[in-house]
């Protein structure tokens, strides 16, 4: 009997000596591990427009006044910023005017639009493709100055990115400093000219149609190889809007076939084709709604006059 209990105490202590080893283990190294896949599945997630693979373009302003726009490129490793002096004068988005755009900013607060009036205005002035902006703490990107990309992640003064979206951001920034980051300064680009401006005071005006080689770095990777034919149908009523829109369009990496004018209709934008994924990207950089349904073209975009009137 004593000898039973024996091996049975015996068998107990090995069992508990194994349990606490696993335990241990687990301690060590799989918990870790695990930890970092759940963070990993929330910040894929939360990421909105992140994917590792496209480009991921964003407008912000800087100390200075002037206006940055960056490009991380993941498939090409590089990091490139667009510097708009902020004596440029600009037809502000949603028809308030033409000013300088140093201050559309500031415009965007006061009317209670936020950052949303800049990009816009980026992309109907200069035809760069954005609708992601944020406030000054973004210029760490492109120094990968840890302190502004620690703000920028967990404490951004004003933005619409999403906290997935800056994290990863922040993170492909670090990796491609240095060698993977450019600064391109318009300033000293022929895309603009110093001159006077409306208000009697030196600035800077734009010359004619962005250079191609300005508008490559806005190509879109999806875009790519696909030889999408794009149909735009105009019932803005106004001039011009659904030329530009087109313009736009092909810098992303579309092909305009026709645009077709009808009759002004009171209504906005929409978006329709044969590639949700495409569909959707489009309808997100102009602020329009996605329908269902396709036709002879890959894409098709009808404006109404409530979007000439925004735009």
């Amino acid at each position: 009997m004593r000898s039973a209990r024996r091996r049975n105490l015996i068998e107990k202590k090995k069992n508990a000596v194994k349990t606490a080893r696993l335990t241990g283990l687990f301690l060590k190294f799989l918990l870790p591990v695990f930890l970092i896949l759940i963070i990993f599945a929330v910040l894929k997630l939360g990421t909105k427009y992140w994917n590792g693979q496209d480009k991921f373009i964003l407008s912000y302003r800087l100390e200075s006044g002037d206006v940055a726009v960056s490009v991380l490129d993941p498939k090409l490793g590089e990091v490139t910023t667009l510097a708009i002096p902020g004596d440029t004068q600009v037809n502000v988005a949603r028809n308030y005017g033409e000013i300088r755009i140093k201050n559309v900013w500031q415009l965007g607060v006061n009317e209670k639009i936020g950052g949303s009036l800049l990009a816009e205005t980026v992309t109907q002035n200069f035809l760069f493709p954005v609708f992601l902006w944020s406030d000054i703490d973004a210029k760490g990107l492109t120094d990968a100055n840890i302190l502004s990309l620690l703000r920028f992640t967990f404490f951004p003064k004003s933005t619409n990115i999403s906290f997935g979206d800056r994290l990863m951001a922040c993170l492909f920034s670090l990796k491609v400093a240095g060698t993977g980051a450019s600064w391109l300064d318009l300033g000293k680009n022929q895309f603009l000219a110093k001159q006077k401006l409306n208000d009697g005071l030196p600035g800077y005006l734009l010359t004619g149609p962005a250079s191609p080689r300005l508008t490559m770095y806005f190509s879109d990777n999806s875009f790519a190889d696909k030889n999408l034919r794009v149909a735009i149908v105009d019932s803005t009523g106004e001039p011009g809007v659904a030329d530009k829109v087109g313009q736009i369009i092909e810098i992303v990496g579309g092909k305009v076939v026709s645009v077709d004018k009808k009759s002004a209709a009171n209504e906005d934008c929409t978006v329709l084709g044969s590639d949700k994924a495409i569909v959707k990207k489009i309808a997100t950089l102009f602020s329009c709604k996605t329908r269902k349904g396709g036709g002879e073209m890959d894409l098709e975009i009808d404006l109404g006059t409530l979007f000439a009137k925004r735009f």
